[in-house]
């Protein structure tokens, strides 16, 4: 990627003039950088895997493991891609969406109807969406996580803490990992009795803390419920820490 606001796509097209005016027209739009692409299914599996692109751009008729199959590995991985199909064939596009196709466009590409499917890769789908509304007060209120692979949904009681990293927002969670565009700021004032600052970079969920330890060298660190993360904290904070666990020990007696 060139900068870190830009979207990273792969094509994947066993036509290479399909594949070049698929560049041509993203090298319009300085939202999007091509960040490789493949020829086939085999190589596209290797390499997206390595590159971790936010979209993937798919032909579904390509010679070996199509479109769809291409489709269906990459929705087993911890964070698949938001995937584009890009086809001559019509006939797709109902079984394209079975593998949680966010767009369907059909060649040879025109430039709005690209720039159509970018724009809904971001975007909650309505199902998502319904989700959303339907919970209920009495469940675990669901965090909403920005980022250019889609809207991901996340029961808030299962997040552990939160990690900045620049311009990105990572989640970490039950589940594993997912990225966000939210700011702690942002996320330290809607959530001012769940959340504590423990550095800089790091706001956790104070439920999920057990413990607040330190080591032979005089760091601290927090410790984290049912699972393997130890959290490094700074001395800063170590006294609000301390506070708000004493606190929350009290109201539990």
């Amino acid at each position: 990627m060139s900068n870190n606001t830009q979207i990273s796509i792969f094509i994947v097209d066993d036509e290479n003039l399909a594949r070049a005016r698929l560049k041509r027209l993203i090298a319009d739009n300085n939202l999007y950088t091509v960040c490789g692409e493949a020829e086939n299914g085999e190589q596209a599996l290797l390499h997206i895997e390595t590159i971790k692109p936010d979209i993937v751009l798919l032909d579904i008729r390509m010679p070996g493991i199509d479109g769809l199959e291409v489709a269906e590995k990459l929705a087993e991985f911890n964070h698949p891609p938001a995937i584009i199909f890009c086809t001559a064939y019509d006939e797709y596009a109902i079984e394209a969406f079975k593998y949680k196709a966010i767009g369907y466009v059909l060649k040879p590409a025109r430039a709005e109807d690209l720039n159509l499917a970018l724009i809904q890769a971001k975007q909650l789908n309505q199902l998502q969406i319904k989700q959303l509304r339907s919970h209920s007060a009495e469940e675990s209120p669901l965090f909403v996580a920005h980022s250019w692979h889609g809207d991901e949904l996340i029961p808030f009681e299962s997040i552990y803490f939160f990690r900045s990293d620049h311009k990105y927002l990572t989640v970490y969670h039950s589940k594993g990992e997912s990225l966000s565009d939210q700011t702690l700021k942002e996320l330290e004032r809607i959530h001012p009795e769940e959340l504590i600052r423990v550095h800089r970079n790091t706001l956790v969920n104070i439920s999920h803390i057990t413990a607040l330890n330190k080591n032979n060298e005089g760091h601290y660190h927090i410790q984290i419920e049912n699972s393997e993360h130890n959290v490094p904290v700074s001395r800063r904070h170590v006294a609000e820490i301390k506070k708000k666990l004493n606190l929350r020990s009290s109201k539990k007696e």
